[in-house]
């Protein structure tokens, strides 16, 4: 019985990777080195897959086996972390990026999407369409990830298909439905914060902060019109913003697809913890509602709280 649902959970988890069929063993046949016919009585259930395939394909898709064995307990909830390289990535970095926009173009236009943010700094779905700002959290994350090797703002080359990919998530997440951002109040301030430290060790130039704060008010303003008018201008997608009115502790998002119902709590700056455990999902969407009780929405209506808002930000940013 135990047998039973482990290998059930691998099925699962293999078909919400790659949800078509014809798709599915097309690339199972790529991954194994088998015949379709191979792959069919797997998918079947008359053939087992060896050991040694389940670990090729945990690799291959990033399937964690860990859920796959607690999948029938109570009392654990797994998740994955994302530890990618941005500076020196491989095809698996890349395609740890790739997977996440790949279930939003997944579920392109479909109403039943909606995802929830709750977060201390930028969020990357928002700030992943500006260039130095993407940059800057990259530079950040290298500051910390690699501190003996650590280049100076100015020096630092991203590589270009990470960047192509940060375009992308930032293009890709306006096609969800229903979008809505719990931001802590000293979001930009905090980054203000950490510009002007880097700055003064050094490590970015005033030229560069002088480029980063034009960048940043690009970047309000881009925010105010989205409060402003209640949807991304680019799809007429819903999106909803509120100012948290008590300090956030941790970052997180839930995303819910008609494929999946994913968990993400965000650490290192660029890093995620993943969980597609139904019961998990829930608990961080019950958090985020909670926060909402103690938060002001500022999309449409709160014009008075909006005009403050945005206005103490732009003064924030002058400070740079």
């Amino acid at each position: 019985m135990k047998d039973n649902c482990v290998y059930n959970a691998l099925l699962n988890e293999i078909r919400k990777k790659i949800p078509q069929n014809s798709k599915l063993v097309n690339k199972l046949v790529d991954i194994l080195y088998i015949e379709k016919e191979a792959v069919y009585r797997r998918l079947r259930r008359e053939v087992p897959f060896t050991f040694q395939e389940i670990v090729i394909l945990s690799k291959q898709l990033g399937i964690s086996l860990d859920y796959i064995m607690e999948i029938d307990s109570h009392k654990k909830r797994s998740f994955q972390l994302k530890l990618i390289e941005y500076m020196n990535p491989c095809e698996i970095d890349y395609s740890m990026i790739q997977d996440y926009v790949n279930i939003i173009q997944n579920s392109k236009n479909k109403t039943a999407t909606e995802t929830g943010v709750v977060s201390n700094i930028l969020p990357q779905t928002l700030y992943s369409g500006f260039k130095l700002i993407s940059k800057f959290y990259i530079f950040k994350w290298h500051y910390h990830y690699d501190y003996n090797r650590i280049k100076p703002f100015h020096e630092m080359i991203v590589p270009e298909r990470i960047s192509n990919l940060f375009t992308d998530n930032y293009i890709e997440s306006k096609n969800i439905f229903d979008t809505s951002y719990i931001l802590d109040s000293l979001i930009i301030q905090n980054l203000v914060n950490d510009i002007k430290y880097f700055n003064s060790i050094r490590l970015i130039k005033k030229d560069d902060v002088v480029l980063i704060k034009e960048e940043l008010i690009r970047f309000v303003d881009y925010l105010e019109a989205i409060a402003t008018d209640g949807y991304f201008k680019e799809t007429k997608n819903k999106v909803q913003i509120y100012i948290s009115n008590i300090n956030i502790d941790t970052n997180y998002t839930y995303l819910n697809t008609p494929n999946y119902k994913l968990s993400m709590i965000w650490t290192f700056i660029l890093t995620s913890t993943i969980s597609m455990d139904i019961k998990t999902f829930n608990i961080i969407k019950n958090w985020f509602w909670s926060i909402i009780r103690n938060s002001t929405l500022i999309t449409i209506t709160g014009e008075k709280e909006r005009i403050l808002f945005f206005e103490t930000q732009r003064k924030i940013i002058e400070e740079l």
